[in-house]
């Protein structure tokens, strides 16, 4: 490891602000405050100024004052942190990649939260491709393991706890909707771990997040609904083909045809719907389960032309039971 790294966190170790110790805990590390959304959104301010400042876009007085805003970020902007090394670690020419790092490292050093270091050692790298910082990331990551072994070792000495070892992995799904409600940077990671669960409420955490404001997680919440969709039970198909969001009736819908399975009524209740893609996507399944039979209603048919699918499409199935 890297004993630069660790010499310099030594003597960068974070301060925790002593007017969030009494807040709620975060519900993906208990030694980190929940914080609000203007907290949030001031920690992300102050390291984007920071990253500036240190590629050379803020010079001057701006530049020390972004510096010295930085270095009074405490443990709470931990998560940020790590979304910002991830970012800046993707740049080829970023430095900042580098003290963040050591930030890190600090916080790092004087944690005892074992469900901090599990998130930070799942998820610090998480989609860099760039190799200038490859081994400052291996460093920390090899430093978070060896501060989770020394906290096992004393928790075996004293036969007290040492803070869990909770991770998203292995949290319930009730746990990762409370924790997705927070907002913060850990959320593509709570979604990427929602997108691998089965249930109805996996799929209404990935729901939210494609209405999310933020056009980046609402693209990538809408990729892992669609492949979450897939490896739904039938049960839980069934009960999305009447979500009320049309987007997961249709997407359920497409589900059902391609694994053509056989539900009949529910598809011809959606050729009924208020929405046409819906309806589409009824009529396509039904194409699907059939073996290739199309009794329509085409996109632009008219009430009646519908309606008069819909006695055909029933016809046909009164006559498969």
């Amino acid at each position: 490891m890297n004993t630069a790294l660790v010499v310099t966190a030594l003597l960068v170790l974070a301060v925790a602000d002593p007017q969030l110790r009494d807040r709620e805990p975060h519900p993906l590390a208990p030694s980190l405050p929940l914080l609000t959304k203007a907290e949030e959104q001031r920690i992300e301010s102050i390291i984007e100024r920071f990253i500036q400042a240190d590629i050379g876009k803020l010079r001057g007085v701006e530049a020390k004052k972004a510096l010295d805003d930085f270095k009074t970020l405490g443990p709470e902007a931990t998560f940020n942190l790590i979304d910002g090394l991830n970012r800046t670690a993707s740049m080829e020419s970023s430095c900042p990649a580098v003290i963040i790092a050591k930030k890190l490292a600090g916080i790092f050093l004087a944690t005892e939260d074992m469900q901090l270091l599990t998130f930070a050692k799942e998820n610090i790298g998480a989609g860099v491709t760039a190799k200038r910082h490859l081994n400052v990331m291996h460093d920390l990551q090899t430093y978070i393991l060896l501060r989770k072994g020394a906290l096992q070792r004393r928790a075996l000495v004293t036969k007290g706890g040492a803070g869990g070892t909770k991770s998203l992995d292995v949290m319930s799904l009730a746990e990762l909707e409370r924790a997705a409600q927070q907002n913060g940077p850990q959320l593509k990671a709570i979604l990427f771990e929602a997108g691998k669960r089965r249930g109805a409420k996996a799929v209404d955490i990935l729901v939210e997040g494609t209405a999310h404001k933020d056009g980046q997680i609402a693209k990538l919440s809408q990729g892992l609904l669609a492949k979450n969709l897939q490896q739904q039970t039938g049960d839980v198909l069934k009960t999305m083909l009447k979500h009320n969001l049309p987007d997961v009736r249709r997407a359920a819908a497409d589900i059902v045809g391609a694994k053509k399975l056989r539900f009949g009524k529910e598809l011809l209740d959606l050729l009924h719907d208020d929405n046409s893609d819906v309806r589409q996507a009824s009529r396509r399944a039904l194409v699907q389960i059939s073996g290739g039979i199309d009794l329509g209603p085409e996109p632009e048919a008219s009430f009646g032309a519908r309606e008069a699918a819909i006695e055909r499409w029933q016809a046909w199935w009164d006559k498969q039971k």
